[in-house]
């Protein structure tokens, strides 16, 4: 299945690169951006948020689709390239706080990946398509379309990882 595939990459992606690094490079940041264990503890608050809003819908709970023309075009053409927008911010509900302990976000953002796990193996597929969950930029989102959010999301966020990790020594 396309969507546990996608699942199952976003760990490695995200935290391969960071096997080895220093707690202290783990928490500094160059002026204005976020640490590596902000980048990571914001990942985790995206996928736990996700996850408790799935599991709180209850089942049965007939919905439609609540997205404007312009939000469905947005979503086709992200979700669809794979790429989000370097400028594109991140809700306040999302930001972490100033100063998360690595292990235990690394730890945070493992729990979320098992949430949605969780929720793909225990939902009827026609649940995971017919249940949504509010994107504020892109509209509703079915189960299979978040973890595809969440894909190309930790993606650009693994790209900045790796940049940042140009200027540090393992």
């Amino acid at each position: 299945m396309k969507v546990i595939r996608q699942l199952d990459s976003i760990e490695p992606i995200v935290l391969d690169p960071l096997k080895g690094v220093a707690e202290r490079d783990w928490c500094s940041a160059p002026e204005g951006k976020w640490s590596l264990a902000q980048i990571i503890e914001h990942l985790a608050i995206a996928f736990d948020l996700v996850a408790t809003g799935f599991a709180a819908v209850p089942d049965g709970q007939a919905q439609e689709r609540n997205a404007t023309p312009a939000q469905s075009v947005l979503r086709h053409a992200l979700l669809g390239s794979g790429e989000l927008p370097e400028d594109m911010k991140a809700p306040d509900i999302s930001h972490p706080s100033d100063d998360p302990e690595p292990e235990l976000v690394v730890a945070r953002f493992r729990m979320g990946i098992e949430q949605t796990r969780t929720l793909i193996e225990d939902w009827p597929e026609e649940r995971q398509v017919a249940t949504f969950l509010r994107h504020p930029v892109l509209g509703d989102l079915n189960l299979p379309e978040w973890v595809r959010f969440h894909f190309v999301h930790c993606s650009l966020h693994s790209r900045q990882i790796e940049k940042r990790l140009e200027n540090v020594q393992h």
